[in-house]
């Protein structure tokens, strides 16, 4: 396999850097991108040094395994903030069951999270893809951030003939809130990390999950297919549309679907020009082929 191509961080194009902070994790997902639970943390005075030698301002995805297991969770949000930077939190969502936790982290200036929430509000569902039933938690963090006044994402993984109708549940629950602007992503299942070994003919097919986004929101599957761009970039295995096709860009309800399937060279979104990951080494390098490339544990 050629290598990821690498960037130091003063040269770095992406607009959007994951870094995975931690390998330790709470749960034992069946589609989990970071399996490997030896690696240590990463050390916080590297990750400011690089966060300082960005060129410009970032979507800075503070990612792992499970991010709020780290106890300086809150100094690694703020670090990111001071550098002048975007902090989103991506989260499995246990920890944000707790009221208290959520304002703690709002208070270290965390504005953003994306909440990873598979089952939608089905124990069953969450057993099959994520090994816990934990409907109740994840509703609750849902619940919790959005009473913070987060921005809001949610990442369902859809997989066929178990959890299609997560699509119309999440809808329902995301929209009794009532908040400004919020955005439910779903993807079928992707061969990285750790995964089921689905056969690509029984996964989901990214026209399937038009049609079943289609039928939620009542859009003919054909228009969201006219909806490939990401600020103002065609992404051919993206949709990015609104539940509500007069809604303004940043107003409303979305809905994002991604094609996690591999494409060109076996990979995920090969040659991402938007999607970065911070290397072992502290550089920066395309998501996809990164996570790729980094020996895993299954």
């Amino acid at each position: 396999m050629i290598p990821a191509r690498k960037l130091e961080p003063s040269e770095n194009t992406f607009e959007t850097i994951v870094v995975d902070v931690t390998h330790r994790c709470n749960m034992t997902c069946a589609n989990c991108y970071l399996p490997d639970r030896t690696k240590p943390d990463m050390d916080i005075g590297r990750l400011k040094e690089f966060l300082l030698a960005l060129p410009c301002r970032t979507n800075i995805r503070i990612a792992g395994a499970e991010p709020t297991l780290r106890k300086d969770l809150t100094e690694i949000i703020a670090i990111v903030r001071e550098a002048g930077h975007r902090a989103v939190l991506l989260t499995n969502g246990l920890r944000l069951s707790h009221r208290s936790y959520v304002e703690e982290l709002r208070s270290a200036g965390l504005r953003h999270v994306y909440i990873s929430l598979n089952g939608a509000d089905n124990d069953d569902w969450y057993e099959a893809i994520d090994g816990m039933r934990c409907a109740q938690k994840k509703l609750s963090a849902l619940d919790n951030a959005m009473a913070s006044r987060l921005i809001v994402n949610t990442g369902t993984i859809l997989v066929r003939g178990l959890n299609e109708q997560a699509i119309p549940r999440m809808l329902s629950r995301v929209a009794s809130y009532q908040a400004r602007h919020a955005l439910l992503r779903f993807k079928n299942v992707g061969a990285i990390g750790r995964y089921d070994q689905i056969a690509e003919e029984k996964n989901l097919t990214l026209p399937d999950l038009e049609q079943i986004a289609g039928q939620a929101v009542g859009h003919p599957s054909d228009r969201i297919r006219n909806y490939n761009r990401f600020k103002g970039k065609v992404e051919p295995a993206t949709r990015l549309f609104p539940t509500d096709m007069t809604s303004e860009p940043g107003q409303g309800l979305w809905i994002k679907l991604t094609d996690w399937q591999a494409s060109k060279n076996g990979l995920i979104d090969a040659g991402s020009q938007r999607r970065g990951r911070l290397t072992y080494d502290f550089k920066v390098a395309p998501f996809f082929e990164d996570v790729r490339g980094t020996p895993s544990r299954k």
